[in-house]
């Protein structure tokens, strides 16, 4: 095997983990940043209505993102084991798979939803006063950004899988800096209004699978991205569905959640509910921007676990399970006391309306308090798939989102009004940890069990 990703197997857990999360997390957080100044600047420039209309279509996009992780988060936990096993060809094999299938993906659902967009919009429950901008705004995503998105999952996922963390962290934030810089233009300069912010991030994604194409052709990688080189194995295509599914379960729920919650909202009229619409968009913006260097943690946790159980390192697993419960539950409370204790000093960057303001305030406290709980849920689940324990990463994906949060959501507004709304955030995260920290502490008694047991050398299966 290469060097390239043999370290994964041999430096100290701590300083391997630190080492692949913080520019991980750097780039993401400054990748993340664009959706911030996407907010200020619609919010400041254009109103609270653009902020609504942007918001409220959130839950396509959010969806679109679910499909490609399906895609890329499904191939880079097959190939990280397969790379601790010391199987490179079949690694690049898998690579070719996911690009396929994301090529595949990307052209049905730009046709799929290009056809539907009207339909979409009233589903989501879009008001006459959010239409406008809503859909000035999704047309050019669905046109370019969205099978952008979709095919780039399989290079930022090629390098995330060999722990290239500095690669990645460099085309994050180089795409990031630019939109912001063509939000800037766009609005400012070409007075284009939500069309302009919606071009500014078409542009950075181009940029951005520009530069990871030439990082992986231009022989920074172990592995090769070489499109319909390999004969077609739709076994590879399974296992890519398989494990990815849990991550898409995950994000699909944030987008099915969002839209129901924007809809719940719509269904109050004695409130302000277009008030609302902008207030838990701004909610979701922050929310976003806290999780990104959750997911950087949960992408070096994934990717070590990953590749030590794939080279039968029991000991160095159950170090990276231990090492992501303490760092996850730590991140979770310092992001907690924030938004608790001063979240009027975050929200006041975007606005200085003070119904939105007053209103954005009271949605966070409910959206922040047990923070450190969801947060930790989402790395727990994430080891299953990293094993390549399908099943159990499918159960704990599903879990806090369609089997919790959902149900309360139908439930608690019709005894507390509106703020049933919010009350279903920390009752889903309490429920869904305690279930998930029973999953972790019987995953770990296999470890120790595997750990104990002399091993014989063998070949790791792909999923």
């Amino acid at each position: 095997m290469s060097q390239h990703s043999g370290h994964l197997g041999t430096k100290p857990i701590l300083g391997l983990f630190f080492g692949m999360a913080a520019p991980i997390a750097v780039g993401m957080m400054v990748h993340g940043l664009y959706n911030v100044v996407d907010a200020i600047f619609v919010t400041r420039v254009m109103g609270v209505n653009a902020m609504g209309g942007i918001s409220i279509v959130f839950p396509i996009q959010m969806f679109i993102f679910a499909l490609a992780t399906l895609v890329g988060s499904g191939m880079a936990s097959i190939v990280a084991r397969q790379l601790g096993a010391k199987q490179e060809n079949a690694a690049n094999t898998t690579i070719d798979m996911a690009f396929r299938f994301g090529l595949v993906m990307a052209l049905a659902l730009t046709l799929g939803i290009y056809f539907n967009i009207d339909a979409l919009l009233e589903v989501l429950g879009v008001s006459e006063a959010l239409w406008p901008y809503a859909s000035a705004y999704l047309m050019p995503l669905v046109l370019f950004s969205f099978p952008i998105v979709l095919i780039s999952s399989v290079p930022s996922d090629l390098l995330r899988a060999e722990g290239k963390a500095m690669l990645m962290m460099a085309s994050m934030v180089s795409s990031a800096l630019l939109n912001i810089v063509l939000d800037a233009l766009f609005i400012f300069v070409l007075g284009m209004g939500v069309e302009g912010v919606a071009y500014a991030t078409v542009l950075a994604q181009i940029f951005a699978i520009g530069l990871m194409l030439y990082f992986i052709l231009g022989g920074k990688t172990q592995l090769k991205l070489r499109p319909f080189a390999y004969a077609m194995d739709w076994m590879i295509v399974r296992d890519i569905c398989l494990l990815g599914v849990p991550i898409l379960i995950s994000h699909a729920g944030v987008s099915v959640f969002i839209g129901l919650t924007n809809y719940s909202v719509t269904q109050f009229t004695e409130v302000d509910s277009d008030l609302y619409v902008s207030a838990y968009g701004l909610i979701g913006r922050l929310m976003i921007f806290f999780i990104l260097p959750a997911i950087a943690m949960t992408i070096a946790f994934q990717t070590i676990a990953g590749y030590n159980y794939g080279a039968q390192q029991y000991d160095r697993v159950l170090a990276m399970v231990k090492l992501g419960i303490f760092s996850s539950l730590s991140y979770g409370f310092c992001v907690s006391a924030i938004m608790l204790l001063v979240p009027e000093l975050i929200i006041g960057i975007f606005t200085q309306n003070s119904a939105l303001l007053t209103t954005t305030a009271s949605i966070a406290f409910w959206s922040f308090l047990l923070f450190p709980l969801s947060n930790a849920h989402s790395l727990i689940s994430s080891l299953f798939q990293a094993l390549g324990k399908a099943r159990q990463a499918i159960f704990l994906s599903s879990l806090r989102i369609y089997i919790v949060l959902i149900p309360a959501l139908l439930i608690l507004p019709k005894i507390y009004g509106i703020d049933g709304i919010w009350y279903s955030f920390p009752v889903a995260d309490v429920t869904a940890f305690i279930v998930v920290i029973y999953f972790a502490l019987r995953e770990r008694g296999n470890l120790i069990r595997l750990n104990l047991k002399p091993q014989p050398s063998q070949p790791t299966p792909r999923g």
